[in-house]
């Protein structure tokens, strides 16, 4: 008996010595960080506007870029289409003839935007002469706004 428990603690003492340590080797390294952003952007147009009787120039509101996260190469694009007519609302053949344009006066038709901030201002022109050729009644007209996200 004294024998077997020899052999036994020699095999428990043999055991216990031949346990290995396994550790990494680490002599450097890298770790890829990711992410994405889907493009997205808010553009605000005119809301509909009174044009008093005979005045020239009327304001007619503000196209703004009021939030945007968009690719470098790519722009915001807004144009405005109108046929420059007011008509009458009893006789369609009667009309106002107008022009929409941008704070520097020029005729506007279209504008890109790159940034939250961004903007145009736009104000409706019609001639006196015109004013004083107009038939009474009621007029209007609708003027679209076209946005659309575009390469630059």
């Amino acid at each position: 008996m004294k024998k077997l428990f020899a052999i036994v603690l020699t095999f428990a003492l043999l055991a216990s010595l031949s346990v290995t340590a396994f550790a990494a080797n680490t002599t450097g390294g890298y770790a890829d960080i990711t992410t994405s952003i889907a493009p997205t952007y808010t553009v605000t147009i005119p809301a509909d506007v009174n044009v008093a009787f005979n005045a020239t120039e009327t304001a007619f509101g503000t196209i703004e870029v009021t939030a945007s996260q968009i690719h470098p190469d790519k722009c915001i694009k807004v144009e405005v289409t109108s046929d420059g007519k007011l008509e009458n609302s009893i006789d369609a053949t009667k009309v106002i003839p107008y022009a929409i344009k941008d704070s520097q006066g020029a005729a506007f038709t279209s504008a890109t935007y790159l940034t939250e901030g961004d903007k145009t201002e736009l104000s409706i022109h019609i001639t006196a002469n015109d004013w004083n050729a107009a038939y009474a009644g009621d007029y209007s007209d609708t003027v679209t706004f076209t946005v659309s996200y575009e390469n630059k």
